[in-house]
């Protein structure tokens, strides 16, 4: 073999070695991409004022997120959408008349639920996006020693 053929295939080898870098590179910012835009979240959408009464609770709302189907609310009501990716926009149409009002949020990366408050978000109260912690319930006993749950282990 020449020195020319090993200078070639020397050539050869090396771009075939970058090639397959850039190619695993472009693989990995595909995986975080797909994840970063389609990851699924969990959004309460709650229309309760607050224990103080310091925001007005609208009577009857249509909640829509980012173009859906719009969802009745009446006071004291919530409800979950589930939402694809961090960017969203929520529109929010009065029955007595007022004009819509339509916001735009973000949601972060590091939880999978999160709780949205109409009446803050009216009011112009940030953050009136939250995440969201689900707190498991405790078991309770009767007075008679035994929990709730003893005749399922019967």
């Amino acid at each position: 073999m020449s020195s020319l053929d090993r200078t070639v295939a020397l050539r050869r080898n090396i771009v075939r070695a970058a090639l397959r870098v850039v190619l695993c590179v472009l693989w990995i910012v595909l995986g975080i991409l797909l994840f970063v835009f389609n990851r699924g979240y969990t959004l309460l959408v709650d229309n309760r004022g607050a224990g103080d009464g310091s925001y007005s609770v609208p009577d009857l709302i249509r909640v829509s997120i980012d173009g859906g189907k719009g969802v009745e609310f009446f006071r004291n009501d919530r409800d979950r959408f589930p939402v694809r990716g961090t960017e969203h926009r929520i529109r929010i149409d009065f029955s007595d008349g007022r004009q819509p009002v339509e916001t735009e949020f973000r949601l972060g990366l590091k939880d999978d639920m999160y709780l949205l408050s109409i009446p803050q978000m009216i009011a112009g109260t940030e953050p009136f996006v939250e995440p969201f912690y689900v707190q498991p319930e405790v078991r309770t006993t009767d007075e008679s020693g035994e929990d709730d749950f003893a005749f399922l282990n019967q």
